[in-house]
């Protein structure tokens, strides 16, 4: 299982929908769950939202 740091509130993250990657934001995050809402971002490739998340987050890919 990979080790990913745990989500925070105003972090994104992407979602497969349909045939595109969807860019989400964490709204509110508890021990039992999260809620997050879509952006206006969407991709079809996943490595493009990938990066794009990476970038809107402050994170440096490997």
């Amino acid at each position: 299982m990979a080790n990913y740091p745990k989500p925070q509130v105003g972090q994104y993250h992407y979602v497969l929908r349909g045939k595109l990657y969807i860019i989400y934001r964490y709204e509110s995050i508890s021990e039992h769950g999260s809620c997050s809402s879509p952006t206006d971002e969407s991709y079809d490739n996943r490595d493009d939202a990938r990066r794009r998340v990476y970038e809107l987050n402050g994170w440096k890919l490997k």
